[in-house]
Formats: structure tokens, sequence, C-alpha cells
């Protein structure tokens, strides 16, 4: 598994490269990580079970804490020979692929691309002049690096749409969902949840879960809480996640006014984060972008409504039919508008919750890991 950073981090990449290796080990198959030291990860040794070799990093900008790696090609084929190893497993398209790439190749090893990147993860913030170039150029490198691969594995229909036309019409690809435990992920107490973090009880909960960076676009749920609280004064936004842009959303809930009906939550523990799922009334994740979208299948898993954008490159919207609502992106009085329907009808929220539990199930991370395991089987 080769994922420059290798850390805490709630990242869906890093999420999904941990839970498919620890189901992969479980079914008897040798993982090994290669990727970046960092100030909390120095030495070689063991991440939640799973033997990892480090190298050299250095840290990425505006990345919450992510370092890319930096082995020398020749330091990539020592450990691939000594560890036997059959097939390269690549899940950012950062410098540790590009080298373990290399490697492989020269060694005849299988390699297996994972595309979970898109230019609005990197490119949100650059001005509107320049981003259609810098898009167009991440594209023909994604399609350029995937190219070498001996298959690629898409998580969605739209991310295989996005990038296959570039990487070559006749290049193996599966489509794999990144998929949600629903064993762990599923309807249950919150225990002193509540008392832990602050909550008040007997209110409506509008839950956000993931990276707060820009291409999630969460200034569009703070600013519709004014909206929302005009209806229904007893409603509280609870956002769980880091980023950046922590800093600068917490001063837009002040400037707005409902700084007291907003609680960042940060970084929660994997215990928490099931819980914080099961205190929402409603879940809303106002992204732009999503090549699947872990944490709207994670809220489906433990029965909650929906909320999310029909943005042309979020794929979470085709997540959502009669388990919630969509809304224009970045269109705030209409998220607020959604928000209000679904908050006036108790009925109307129960059916959705059904709907969602349904459909989680057809996501079950254990079909996934079947799929990605019959993929590395074809490649032997």
């Amino acid at each position: 598994m080769i994922c420059d950073p290798i850390g805490d981090y709630k990242a869906g990449v890093l999420v999904s490269a941990m839970r498919f290796s620890k189901l992969l080990a479980a079914r008897g198959h040798k993982i090994i990580f290669i990727g970046a030291r960092d100030k909390l990860n120095k030495e070689n040794g063991f991440y939640h079970g799973i033997k990892t070799y480090r190298f050299r990093g250095v840290p990425l900008p505006k990345s919450d804490g992510w370092h890319l790696a930096f082995p020398t090609v020749t330091e990539i084929k020592e450990i691939l020979i000594k560890e036997k190893i059959d097939i390269i497993h690549l899940w950012l398209p950062m410098s540790g692929a590009l080298v373990a790439t290399k490697a492989a190749r020269a060694l005849g090893i299988k390699i297996v691309a994972h595309s979970h990147s898109q230019p609005e993860n990197l490119f949100s913030e650059a001005p509107k002049w320049i981003y259609g170039l810098l898009a167009k150029i991440w594209n023909k490198y994604l399609a350029w690096l995937y190219g070498k691969a001996d298959a690629i594995i898409y998580p969605s229909e739209l991310g295989r749409e996005i990038l296959h036309h570039l990487c070559g019409a006749d290049k193996h690809s599966v489509v794999i969902s990144n998929g949600v435990n629903t064993e762990e992920f599923k309807p249950a107490d919150v225990g002193d949840f509540y008392e832990r973090f602050n909550i008040p009880r007997n209110q409506f909960n509008l839950v956000y879960v993931g990276r707060l960076f820009p291409e999630k676009s969460v200034q569009t749920f703070i600013k519709a809480l004014p909206l929302v609280l005009g209806k229904y004064p007893k409603s509280l936004a609870i956002i769980a996640g880091t980023g950046h842009l922590q800093t600068k959303l917490e001063n837009l809930s002040v400037n707005l006014g409902v700084k007291d009906r907003v609680r960042f939550l940060g970084r929660v523990s994997d215990d928490d984060l099931i819980k914080v799922f099961n205190l929402a009334t409603i879940f809303v994740s106002p992204s732009l972008a999503e090549l699947e979208g872990m944490t709207v299948l994670e809220a489906m898993a433990c029965g909650k409504p929906i909320i999310t954008t029909d943005a042309e490159m979020n794929a979470a919207r085709f997540f959502v039919t009669d388990n919630g609502l969509l809304f224009e992106p970045e269109n705030v009085a209409v998220l607020a508008e959604k928000i209000g329907i679904l908050l006036a009808d108790d009925k109307l929220r129960a059916k959705m919750s059904a709907v969602s539990l349904e459909k989680a199930r057809q996501y079950d991370i254990h079909q996934s890991v079947i799929k990605l395991e019959n993929l590395y089987y074809s490649l032997k």
C-alpha cells in the first residue's frame, strides 16, 4: 500500500486505505504500508497492526499535517524484494507513488492505482483565471501516472467518467465503493456524548463530518444557519473535522451571530465519530466535489436523512433518492429551505431514515473488500 501520509488523519482516502488493509490482513493477506515520516510518526514499525516503512517526508501546505514521502527507487525495490510483494496499490498520486511505480515496473510487479483525487481537492482556492489550466494539467498527470498501472479502481461511476477516457478506454478498470462497515456504523446510543461535548439535549442537530477544506463548502452550511434558526431556534450545527479553514469558519459563525448555535468538535475518535452520526437529526454535506462521499454513506448506515448538493462533481448525490434532499451548490437560501422541510416533518424524516439504512447495506465494505481481493487475483 503506497500512501504518502500514514497517520490519524480523517481524510477519506487514508481512512479507506486503512480499513481495506485491516480487512485484507484479516483475510490472510500480507499487507505493508510505504509512506512518509512526520512529526508524530518518525520510525518504521507497525501502524494499527500493519507493518509500515516510512521515508523522509516534506509537509504539504494547508493539508492538516500531511507529508509527502521521498524514498529512492533503490530503497523501494529493496523493500519489495525483501517482503516478496506481488502487487503495489497506489492510494494517492503523490511522490511516493511515482517512485514506487518505477521500482515495481523494474521488478515486473503488478500495479493497481486507486482514483482518489480531483482537481477540486488541490486548486479550489486558485484564482478562477488559472483554475481551468491547473485542473487540466492535474488530470493529464493522473492519466499519465495511472496509465502505467495494470488496473485502476474508481470509487464511483462518476470517478470513472471523469478520468477513464484520459487513461485509455482499453485500460482495465473496476468500480469498487469505499464501502461502510455496517457492523460498526449503525443506529446506536450516544451515551455521555452530550455532556462531554457540552451539547444541549432536546433540539435539532444538523451534523457535518469531514475536512474543513474549500471544496467541502462548509461556509454554505454556516451561512444557512441564521435562516434555519429564524423558524427553528432549537437547532444546532455540529461540525466534526479539522482543516486550515477552521479559524475562518469559526469567525464566520461569530460574524453571523450564531456562535452559540455551532459546535466545532475538531478531530474525534473512531468511537465518537459513530456517536456524532447518531446524534444527527439531519446529516448535511454541502460539498462541491466528492468521488464517492464516505461520510454520507456512514450517516446513511446510522439511519440519517441526507441533504447534499447536486453539484456535477459530487458523486454523493447519487446516494440521495427517497432518503434525503438535494440543493444547488452554495445556495444558502435553498439549503435552509431544504433543512426546514425536513425539520417540519417527523414522519418524512423517519421514512428517509429507513431508506438510508436499507441503501447503506448495499455498500457494505465486506462486499467491497471481496471485489478488491478478486481484482488482485485477476492480475496474477
